[in-house]
Parts: structure tokens; C-alpha cells; sequence
């Protein structure tokens, strides 16, 4: 049985981040503590890293306050417990933007027969992706660049994990198909610089 608990819940939402970061201390009737660590995407239960009993309950808090403090300056802001319910249901379309305008590429036309929503439908994925970076420019500081690599070679990766699908396979040896995604991704790449800072 338990007697004193103590917790800190903390997210990091910027571009393509969505995760959460929580501490947690449980006294115990001995006089010592358990302290514990969960992380993941937010929505998920994410796991739990479970770091063992410590000789008493305020040097357990301690050690968990320092751990949080380095969390916080990687980018994480610590939450309420309303607010990490409402981040729980709230979509990737539904986060903030500063008011930033998003860029608004034209589809290409892939010319692939049954494959050509699930190509429209990639396209439209990665600008989704490419739009959140850009309006978490200035959120993200140095991750940008980082982040902005991932969204484009995300999307190359993905392309290639679908010609190679049974159901698509066929995009493989289809030069339109393969000319309209390099002109996408030419476009993406295009727009990878960051927001002016008066969009956001």
C-alpha cells in the first residue's frame, strides 16, 4: 500500500512531435519510494521505464525533478491534467499554427490506373507534414532542419514501401508515376524554408 504519490506530466508539440514525458513517485509503507518514468506519442499509453525503489520518498521526488528540469529544456512544456486530456483526442490538423498560412502544392497526376488515390493520397500526407514543420519554425529552433530532412525523405521511403506492395506494385515500372514523384518531391523540397517570422 502507497501512501504519498507525486507526479509532473510534460508534451512536446512542435512540427512532427507528439509525444509526452511523465514522472511519477509512490511512497511506500518501508519508507521508500518507487520512481518511474512514461513516455511515447500522446494518445498511446507509451512505456514505462520503471527505475526501482529509492531509500526514501524526498530524495525519490528529487531525482525525478531533475530528470523533468532536462526534459523541459529539450523542448517539453509541462501540462495540467485537463490539458493533457484535451491533447489526448486532438488531431494533427487540429494543432496551432501561429496563424501561419500553409503551403498549398499542386497534386500531380500520376497516371496510375487503381494505384492513383493512394498516390494523391501520400502527396497530400507529406505537404501535411512539410505545413506543421513550417509553422513550428520557430518552436523547433535548431530541430528544424531536422525535421524538415524527415519529412522528405520520409516521403521518398514511403513511395518506395509502396511500389513494393503486392497492390501497387505495378507504380514500379511506370515512368509517369515515377516522373510525378520527383516533381512533388521537387516541390516539397522547394518549400522547405522556414515561415518569415511575421507569417507566424
Amino acid at each position: 500500500m502507497t501512501d504519498q504519490r507525486y507526479s509532473r506530466y510534460a508534451e512536446k508539440k512542435a512540427g512532427t512531435n507528439n509525444k509526452f514525458y511523465e514522472v511519477k513517485v509512490e511512497e511506500h509503507e518501508s519508507g521508500q519510494a518507487r520512481l518511474t518514468f512514461t513516455y511515447g506519442r500522446i494518445g498511446t499509453e507509451g512505456r514505462e521505464l520503471d527505475q526501482g525503489l529509492y531509500a526514501s520518498y524526498g530524495y525519490a521526488v528529487q531525482c525525478a525533478d531533475e530528470q523533468f528540469k532536462k526534459k523541459l529544456g529539450k523542448g517539453y512544456t509541462e501540462v495540467t491534467a485537463m490539458q493533457a486530456i484535451a491533447s489526448a483526442v486532438e488531431t494533427l490538423e487540429e494543432r496551432k499554427t501561429n496563424g501561419f498560412e500553409p503551403v498549398d502544392l499542386e497534386i500531380p497526376c500520376f497516371n496510375a490506373g487503381d494505384s492513383e488515390a493512394r498516390c494523391r493520397k501520400l502527396c497530400e500526407k507529406w505537404l501535411a507534414k512539410l505545413n506543421l514543420v513550417r509553422g513550428s519554425c520557430f518552436d523547433l529552433g535548431t530541430d528544424y532542419g531536422k525535421q524538415i530532412t524527415g519529412v522528405t525523405r520520409g516521403f521518398a521511403r514511403e513511395w518506395d514501401r509502396i511500389k513494393n506492395t503486392k497492390a501497387h506494385g505495378h507504380l514500379k515500372g511506370n515512368g509517369m508515376a515515377e516522373e510525378a514523384f520527383f516533381t512533388f518531391l521537387r516541390r516539397l523540397r522547394s518549400n522547405t524554408r522556414r515561415a518569415s517570422r511575421s507569417s507566424c
